[in-house]
């Protein structure tokens, strides 16, 4: 079927499509709730404290920050999952441990270790942290000097956060240390993850296992992040310092995390005061900035507390000014530069013990003289367009700690708006100069997760309504044919999931959610579906340092928005549009991984393969006459592996990890015109080499990433393309010259040898072979960044 390979729209998937209609025949919610929930407890055994299986292995090592706790005494398992939520740590245990036992509760300001140490006293166990980043309960023995290990079987983890073996984590500490300043930088040394676009932020394109962030769930404390506005810039714009951690599930995801994450997910969270204050305070603020040779200053300062009486609160504010950066050979990067302003506030009050209500606002604005095609500098007729990127996000919600036979519950209703707005210099897509024009999308919606206790056990589930309206800014060609320049969907669903005990040796991992999708667009049509996203996982704790997954999982979306700017834009005077049959995209992953940490060392490495049915794009025929449509053309296939490991004494530490993966669709290898959908890479090395200086409080790091040159062949290319390989290196200084609590001072150079390069995620030729049309990589780049807390 043709496709046109420069204009990939963003879609959405489902099971049973009817386009004719607004009214939907599917099963009332209420009963396919019931099937699901009852499916889940029919299986269930009430033995383990369960959220996940045992995290990944590239997972950070626990943090020691400091923040105040009031937890009262009560059932052990109760005052663990409170920690945990609070705190964010995740900690290993059996449910033996668990049963019967009761904690004293902590009161205070603690470091982790500390709070553990207070809420475990008297109950014959001990808290140890090991190398996947958990807190592991272990036995004490009667006059024993230090903690006796006993035989696991089964770990289940306590813990607020949604994760699988597939997770990897980006974690505060991480990101302090590499004072990262954008969406690329934040993760560029995780395995399987590539962000192309250069240095210009707003060009930027996240990549998982290949497959770019249109195919995957994008949330921010839960809300889920914009959408598909235009396809040759990115769509995740992020201010990494104030997040608390970056979760990516790579594949399939879990079914909490949020409706139709096709190849995934990336889940961020930002910090609240008690991850600020130290220990003592009240109030406290934080000075930040930083300044860098090519080119560019950022300067922050936040305020935060918590008065007392239950109330806590955060404000922060910050500005990063980029000009046009230099690369390798020393050529300035036309139209690299921007200014981009954040705000972030966050508020929340206890009203009684377990009770609280939170709110908080983010604003973010990206401006800036960009190409009109803003990846995209080597095009002709691309001008210098004035742009901005700007995203509003609203969250109120009540959160209840659980207890007396209550379930935990969270409620948290979002308001958020992007919009995308440029002014042309020259007449193009049928508008003359002058004329300003773009796109938005605004997303609303309720979540809802328990937390139930069967026994020992815990049952995750709620529920998801979220809404998305898409217009046209100032529309040119509204009326034209029937476009009505805007579109909303609509997707309602339940979940449930949890871990199931067999024996000693295995975990059973099940979960699952229906949705209901509804879809009106821009041409008046309707399409109404619904589906059943099921996973499952068994894991076999070999011993107690290594395990084996085996996981699978089904996802269906409903198709959806388009991407923004087709509503009033598209080839010639067309307009694309719905071809009556579209029905939903099925995306099924399966994964075989293994995890080992033992010691200093830890293991981790899969294998997967992912197919997406009825895959989503814009086709346009030339004609006679000439169409423009929005169709299923086909299936998306891919498979590959990741492997990793390390070796950390807690002084020095090294790492090393490898990837690849290799997308089609109908047969063809992905080029870099199948715009969101996804890109052929080559494959990559990453390499982290460190050494801490306990005495002197100072982290040394050095950081290579290699990737291999790759040749393939997309569909619209009768000889084979080439990317060019290319190795880089990063190294920092991170010193804290007064403990953690107050100055840290990170010097970084980034590009430590200059190397000219195209990062292969970064959109390359307009043909196969033929002109390099993206941005180059900056060069070397020296930093020096500074955050005071006092």
């Amino acid at each position: 079927m043709p496709r046109c390979p420069s204009h990939a729209a963003r879609a959405t998937a489902s099971e049973a499509p009817n386009p004719s209609a607004r009214a939907s025949h599917s099963p009332r919610p209420t009963r396919i709730a019931a099937a699901l929930l009852g499916g889940l407890l029919a299986a269930w055994q009430p033995a383990a404290l369960a959220q996940s299986t045992t995290p990944a292995a590239e997972r950070a090592q626990p943090t020691q920050e400091r923040r105040a706790y009031d937890i009262p005494s009560g059932p052990l398992g109760e005052a663990l999952a409170r920690f945990a939520r609070e705190s964010g740590a995740l900690l290993a245990a059996t449910p033996e441990q668990v049963q019967g036992r009761t904690s004293p509760g902590a009161h205070g300001t603690f470091g982790t270790q500390a709070a553990l140490d207070a809420l475990l006293a008297g109950t014959g166990l001990q808290a140890v942290p090991n190398a996947q980043g958990q807190f592991v309960l272990r036995e004490v023995s009667g006059g024993a000097a230090g903690p006796t290990p006993i035989a696991l079987g089964i770990v289940t983890v306590i813990g607020e956060q949604a994760y699988s073996d597939t997770t990897s984590t980006v974690s505060a500490e991480d990101i302090a240390a590499r004072a990262p300043r954008d969406t690329r930088e934040a993760l560029q040394n995780e395995t399987g993850v590539a962000v192309g676009g250069g240095g210009a932020t707003v060009a930027q394109k996240i990549y998982v296992r290949e497959i770019e962030d249109t195919l995957l769930t994008v949330t921010l404390d839960g809300v889920p992040q914009g959408g598909n506005i235009f396809h040759h810039q990115g769509r995740v714009l992020i201010e990494p310092e104030l997040l608390k951690r970056i979760e990516l599930d790579k594949g399939g995801t879990v079914s909490s995390v949020s409706p139709g994450g096709l190849a995934g997910s990336v889940r961020m969270t930002t910090k609240d005061a008690a991850d600020l204050l130290r220990p003592g305070q009240s109030f406290g603020t934080m000075l930040s900035g930083g300044a860098s040779s090519n080119d560019g200053w950022r300067g922050g300062l936040t305020v935060y507390g918590a008065p007392g009486g239950g109330l806590d609160f955060l404000v922060h504010g910050k500005r990063t000014r980029t000009d046009d950066y230099e690369d390798g050979r020393g050529h300035t990067q036309r139209n690299s530069g921007s200014t981009q302003d954040t705000q972030l506030a966050k508020l929340s009050y206890e009203l009684t013990p377990g009770h609280k209500l939170f709110a908080s606002y983010q604003w973010l604005e990206d401006e800036g003289v960009r190409f009109l095609r803003p990846h995209m500098p080597g095009i002709v007729n691309g001008p210098a367009t004035p742009q901005k990127l700007e995203q509003q996000t609203v969250t109120a919600g009540y959160r209840f700690a659980g207890g007396n036979g209550l379930p935990q519950a969270e409620l948290s209703f979002f308001s958020d708006e992007t919009t995308n707005k440029r002014t042309n210099t020259t007449a193009v897509f049928g508008k003359p100069i002058g004329y300003r024009y773009g796109e938005r999308i605004d997303a609303t919606g309720v979540n809802l997760t328990l937390n139930s206790k069967l026994g020992a056990a815990n049952l995750r589930y709620g529920l998801n309504h979220h809404r998305r309206d898409l217009e046209a800014i100032n529309p040119a060609k509204k009326g034209m044919n029937g476009n009505s320049g805007k579109e909303e969907s609509d997707v309602t669903g339940l979940f449930a999931e949890g871990s199931i005990p067999l024996g000693s040796m295995f975990l059973f991992g099940l979960g699952g959610r229906y949705d209901w999708y509804s879809y009106e667009d821009n041409h008046d049509q309707d399409f109404d579906s619904s589906g059943f996203s099921p996973n499952a996982s068994l894991t076999l704790q070999a011993t107690d340092a290594l395990s084996f997954r085996l996981g699978a999982s089904r996802t269906v979306r409903g198709a959806g928005l388009k991407e923004a700017f087709m509503i009033d834009n598209g080839p010639g005077p067309l307009i694309y549009r719905n071809v009556g049959s579209l029905k939903g995209e099925t995306a099924n992953n399966v994964e075989l991984g293994f995890n080992y940490a033992q010691g200093p060392w830890s293991f981790k490495g899969s294998v997967f393969r992912m197919t997406i049915d009825d895959y989503i794009n814009l086709v346009y025929r030339a004609g006679p006459p000439a169409t423009a449509t929005r169709e299923n053309v086909g299936k998306v296939r891919s498979h590959g592996y990741e492997l990793g490991g390390g070796w950390s004494n807690g002084t020095a530490r090294v790492g090393l990890s490898v990837a690849d993966a290799k997308p089609e669709l109908n047969g063809f290898e992905l080029g870099d015109g199948d715009f969101s959908l996804g890109t052929t890479l080559g494959r990559t090395w990453l390499v982290s080499t460190g050494y801490t200086f306990a005495g002197w409080n100072l982290d040394l790091g050095w950081n290579v990433r290699h990737v291999e040159s790759v040749s393939y062949r997309p569909s619209n290319a009768a000889t084979d393309v080439r990317k060019d390989g290319y190795t880089v290196h990063d190294v920092y200084a991170n010193w804290q010259p007064w403990g953690k609590d107050r100055v840290r001072l990170t010097l970084g150079v980034r590009n430590l040898f200059d190397k000219f390069f195209y990062d292969q995620a970064t959109y390359g030729a307009q043909v196969p072979n033929g002109p390099i049309l993206g941005y180059a990589e900056p060069g070397r780049d020296v930093r020096l960044d500074l955050s005071w807390k006092f």
